[in-house]
């Protein structure tokens, strides 16, 4: 086989020496284009970040973010999102809920939207948080629809504080008038302890929820096709997720590393 090798080095006139013949010169460039093709592909397929927000400074970004200051009490909930319980330090957002009364309410938390400052509409938005656990606390990252209507609302992932291992998905969004919703939660172990990632891909014709990377729930019933804004908040007690009880340690808190947005 080596003479053979050989005969086709000198007819091809190709620089070919003992430890390299023809068959294996074509064998290495071949593998070669394979991988020029495999990483285009993948390059066509990668998402490119074109926004994030990192908490670096060590007050509030208000050319990103609208603080609520509002006795927000759908669905029977308990809580005054007060602008003086969010604040950004040691690199992260701080949300924190108290046991206190004001504005006719039991509590008070925080609650930040970019509402009219930054929108997204499909690609990857990825949130790493610190979630709080407790009775009747209900942590929530979600995106709502920037049209002023009450619908579409993309829950990315909602915790209820006594149920800590489990991360609720939800679609609300109306069809014709009628209202509907699409959802599902992933059992995993408590996710309050550390921070995690808590995130959305955002297709054309699907919706992929995810944590830390992974995928936990799809769904292609309904997918909006709109400019959503992003909302962060604690809410407490109500219908869902019920009230606190005396085991439930005030201050509570939930921390926001970062938030980073990607598109292909």
């Amino acid at each position: 086989m080596n003479k053979i090798y050989g005969v086709i080095c000198t007819t091809a006139m190709l620089y070919c020496t003992p430890e390299e013949t023809f068959l294996e010169r074509q064998l290495s460039e071949f593998t070669e284009v394979q991988k020029e093709a495999v990483m285009e592909v993948e390059q066509a397929d990668s998402w490119q970040l074109v926004w994030q927000e990192e908490f670096e400074s060590n007050e509030i970004e208000m050319e990103t973010w609208n603080v609520l200051d509002d006795a927000f009490g759908f669905g029977n909930r308990k809580q005054h999102y007060k602008p003086e319980n969010v604040e950004v330090s040691n690199g992260a957002l701080k949300i924190t809920t108290k046991r206190e009364r004001s504005e006719g309410m039991a509590y008070t938390s925080g609650a930040v939207t970019t509402k009219g400052k930054a929108v997204f509409q499909q690609g990857k938005l990825e949130v790493r948080a610190k979630m709080p656990s407790g009775k009747g606390l209900l942590p929530a990252i979600w995106l709502w629809t920037n049209s002023g209507n009450t619908y579409p609302e993309i829950d990315i992932v909602e915790i209820l504080g006594q149920e800590p291992g489990q991360a609720w998905s939800t679609i609300h969004y109306e069809v014709g008038g009628l209202y509907s919703k699409t959802h599902s939660y992933a059992d995993l172990q408590d996710l309050t302890a550390d921070f995690h990632t808590y995130g959305i891909e955002w297709e054309e014709d699907s919706l992929t929820f995810l944590i830390d990377g992974n995928p936990v729930y799809t769904t292609a019933a309904y997918v909006p096709d709109e400019e959503m804004y992003l909302f962060i908040n604690t809410a407490v007690g109500g219908d869902w997720v019920g009230e606190p009880d005396d085991t439930v340690e005030f201050p509570k808190e939930l921390l926001v590393d970062w938030i980073r947005y990607y598109k292909k």
